[in-house]
This record gives C-alpha cells, structure tokens and sequence, in this order.
C-alpha cells in the first residue's frame, strides 16, 4: 500500500575494577553514591531467582538467612488487595518520592544499556534485561529486579548486605520495615523481588502516576549496593568506558552518546558499533538483544530496493491520471538519499524545466511529492527529519 505523508513539506576518566566495580578511592562523594556500586560483580545466573525463594539456600547472599522472618514479608495477590483497602480506609499513604530514584523510563533505559555494555563485552556478570524484567545480583549479598507493568507502573525491590534494618531485626528483635504501608494492590509477590520470601527485602519503591513511591524503605542511597550503577547519565557512562579499558576523548563522546540515545530510545547498532567496534571480542548482537527487549532500540526498516521506490512513483503516477506528457514515465531515475530515494525524470539536455515533479520515497514507504521549484537539498533535510519523527513516534 502506498502511503503519502500529510506531514509538513566535566567528564571524569574512572577506573574500574575487573568485577565492573569502581576502587574505593574512585567513588565519587558528590554524587552520594557509590558509583560502580551494583555493577555487577558476580555472575548472573538465572536460577538465582529461585535460589532466593528457597528458606534452605543463602542465595546470592552467600550465608544462611535468618529463617525467623519466616515469610513475613511475603504479600500474595489475596493479602496485597485486603491491605490496600485497610489502608485506603484507615487514611494510610505511603510517600510520594522525586529525588531518590530517576523516573521510570529513564532508569530502565539505564539498566538496559548497562546490561547491553556488560554482555557485548563478554562478562558473565553485570546487570541482565528481560522482557518487562530488569534483574541485578552483586557478590556483596545485594541484588534487586525491577518489573515493569502494564498502565506505566513498576516495582523497584531488593535486598542491600548488611542493611541497618534487617540486622536491628536479626540481632536486636526489632520488627521489620513495613514496606507495603500505602500500597497498591498491584504490589505483591509476583512482582516483588524473591528475597521476600525469606525476609530478606531491605527495599521495595513503586512506580504509580509518573512518580516513585516507598513506605518505610530506605532511601536510595542506603540501596545503592542493591541497584546497578544507574544514577546519572555520567555515571553509566563512566562504567561502560571502565568495560572498554582506556578510551580517548572520541570514544568517550561515543560513549555519551550512546547512553543518550538509549534514555530516548533511539540506540541503532551504528551507535553500539561507535563504542564497541567490529572487534571479534565484543559481542555486539547479544547487546543489542538486550537493548531490543528493553524497548530502547530505534527500530528502522531496511533500505528500499531502488526498484520498489520507482514502481511506488510509477504507480503513484498512473492511479491519478497525472499527464505524462514530457515526462515518460519509462525514463523514471532514483537517486539514493540517507533514508530513501529521489525519483525524476530528467530533463532534456538543453532544457530548462521549472516545477518538473519530483518525488521521495522513504525506507519506510512513505512517499512525498515534490518539485524542482524546491531544491532538493532544501527539501531532503525536511524528508529525513520526518522520517525520524515517524521512527521514534
């Protein structure tokens, strides 16, 4: 089917560890987190999700977790829907958040292109990206998962070593945090990372009406060994040169661009390839997997066949009973512009010819009708701006 537009005619070099954490001495104090802190340093191994579940496996954690938490913070679907209506109807709110946790589409972007980074450059650790799933484990008794829900909502949760208010539970017999206080019914255990089965979840924030949302969690600075190195773009950036080895300011720049474009959703495997190369070391498909999953890759069509752009104009011509007269509709030429094609039919040498028709056929099958009274080099610029809006739409 023809389709015819109605659209107008201070970066600091950081070294990181092998295990994609940043020294001690590299951790930047003006950020209020530490920066590689959550970059993966343990192998991700799926069946960690069910290791967690299990009362008789430390999981991730690595040591034995204190079985009289029992299933206390569990919260199935049943229990999820009666709290939120005890809650509603005792006035009870949780607390609506704007500077712990970047908004949602940002920091799953994030995620993703750290997972992307990690698997492109061959580590078995780091953070991985699943459809509607984000997943973190760190060898520091750490991890968290963030789900992602219909109705632009999620659920950010996760357990942090040594957090203050699971060892007050442990060795003091205080109660454990009440995360769940103001919660959506939405917010149970499906969603929620498996350490609540064992009592192990340090925190849980929920993504409902454009904002993050707690109860008694702490905030995002005593989670940050629980979440990867997600907190601004610079920080993101910072690990995946650390991945790369020693980059110069262009790769750099390559590498700042990429995070960009991932945060709009615009990556292509040209702006991985500006980062990683050809090199035979990288592997450059099963990144762009993730980012795929993730929902951040610019999905652009494969260039059209010169000849499909010209039998597009020719039919374009004959289903309107255009006149063709000085304009053979055999003597078609394409000339190939950045997304698509220029079709004319040349003008005679020796002849000069003032609103001879032109058309534009983009990759992705729009066509547009033009004119010579319009130089082209005008009017390419407008075509492949409108190209891209329908491409990021």
């Amino acid at each position: 089917m023809i389709r015819v537009s109605d659209d107008e005619q201070g970066f600091t070099d950081r070294a990181v560890d092998p295990d994609g954490t940043e020294p001690e001495e590299s951790r930047s104090p003006d950020v209020g987190f530490t920066l590689a802190d959550g970059v993966a340093d343990e192998a991700v191994d799926l069946s960690g999700l069910q290791q967690l579940s299990d009362p008789g496996d430390g999981g991730a954690h690595g040591t034995q977790p204190d079985l009289s938490h029992g299933e206390r913070q569990s919260r199935s679907p049943q229990e999820a829907a009666v709290s939120a209506r005890d809650d509603r109807a005792a006035g009870r709110h949780a607390r609506r958040t704007t500077d712990e946790f970047a908004p949602l589409p940002i920091l799953w972007a994030r995620w993703a292109v750290l997972s992307a980074a990690f698997v492109a450059a061959g580590s078995d650790r780091g953070p991985r990206i699943m459809p509607s799933l984000a997943w973190f484990e760190s060898a520091r008794r750490s991890g968290s998962t963030l789900v992602v829900l219909p109705n632009d909502r999620a659920v950010l949760s996760g357990g942090a070593g040594e957090a203050p208010a699971l060892d007050d539970a442990d060795n003091s017999g205080a109660p454990l945090p009440r995360l769940y206080t103001g919660a959506p019914e939405w917010v149970a255990d499906p969603v929620l990372n498996p350490r609540a089965l064992t009592g192990l979840l340090s925190f849980c924030y929920w993504w409902d009406r454009g904002a993050w949302h707690c109860a008694q969690s702490p905030p995002a600075a005593e989670c940050d060994r629980a979440v990867p190195g997600v907190w601004t773009a610079d920080t993101v950036a910072g690990i995946i040169t650390g991945l790369i080895g020693s980059p110069g300011e262009e790769l750099r720049d390559a590498v700042a661009d990429l995070v960009a474009a991932a945060e709009i959703g615009v990556v292509t495997r040209e702006s991985m390839r500006a980062v990683f190369g050809d090199a035979s070391g990288y592997d450059l498909d099963g990144a762009l997997f993730q980012l795929t999953v993730a929902g951040v890759m610019a999905t652009l069509p494969e260039p059209l066949p010169e000849s499909d752009a010209v039998g597009q104009v020719r039919g374009y011509i004959v289903a309107r009973g255009f006149d063709t007269s000085g304009y053979p509709l055999s003597e078609l030429t394409a000339d190939r512009v950045s997304c698509g094609w220029m079709v004319y039919v040349p003008v005679p040498v020796g002849r000069v010819a003032i609103g001879r028709a032109i058309f534009y056929v983009a990759d992705d099958g729009v066509l547009e009708h033009s004119s010579s009274s319009v130089a082209p080099s005008l009017y390419v610029q407008g075509f492949e701006r409108r190209y891209r809006k329908r491409q990021t739409a």
